[in-house]
């Protein structure tokens, strides 16, 4: 049986997430999603600040609430997952993977990844990114019934469709290689980064294979672009 394959995930605002058609599917192996512009988002990478976190008394089960500067969501967790909010205080800047479910018209995030960020800086190069990567566009008057945000009127980056994977790749990269890509860029950048040629290079993994997987650390929020070209680890 083909091995599925792991959804993208986007970078989009919170505003985005809230404020478009959430489509149900109806086949076993396809996940519901966000209709955002000409996209299909079912998972997200976000950088938004913790304004809340709440725990039940019997501590199976636990909510954080982020926002973005257009908009705030829940990310929730049960049982043994719960462990994944441990580290994480109102007033952080988190890095979060993970994916969007609606349940009674309430939209929220089951997270994959949640790291907290030690520069402030992140969140405004998130914005800058998003903003210069993508453009403005007017925000859609039209919002779901119940899920309205109170941001009718803003001015919203317009986010375009990002290329995951080659499919006429003959080399399909490893685990293994994944982590030599991680250590290259932990171990030999500077404070400025490490351009991403360099980190190609230096894997002596094929070329085609290289880029791909770094587009996909990218993607995962496990590193950073901080400026064109140029890649951090996120710590």
């Amino acid at each position: 049986m083909e091995q599925q394959r792991r959804q993208t995930a986007y970078k989009v605002w919170i505003t985005d997430l809230m404020n478009n058609e959430y489509i149900q599917q109806q086949g076993e192996w396809e996940p519901n999603y966000i209709q955002i512009r000409e996209k299909k988002v079912s998972r997200i990478n976000l950088i938004a600040i913790v304004v809340e976190k709440y725990d039940n008394e019997e501590k199976t089960y636990s909510t954080v609430t982020i926002d973005d500067g257009s908009d705030n969501i829940q990310l929730k967790a049960w049982k043994e997952d719960i462990k994944i909010f441990e580290s994480v205080k109102v007033g952080d800047i988190v890095s979060i993977i993970g994916k969007i479910k609606s349940y009674n018209e309430t939209r929220y995030i089951v997270p994959e990844i949640v790291r907290s960020l030690d520069n402030p800086k992140w969140l405004e190069v998130r914005k800058l990114e998003l903003t210069k990567e993508y453009g403005l566009q007017q925000e859609s008057a039209e919002k779901p019934k119940g899920e309205s945000t109170g941001n009718s009127g803003m001015e919203m980056p317009k986010i375009q469709e990002e290329v995951i994977i080659n499919e006429d790749s003959e080399e399909v990269p490893t685990e293994n290689d994944r982590q030599k890509i991680l250590n290259i860029i932990e171990k030999d950048s500077n404070e400025e980064g490490m351009d991403i040629i360099t980190v190609v290079e230096k894997s002596g993994i094929e070329e085609e294979s290289a880029n791909l997987l770094v587009q996909e650390l990218l993607k995962e929020g496990e590193i950073f672009e901080i400026k064109k070209g140029t890649v951090k680890i996120i710590e």
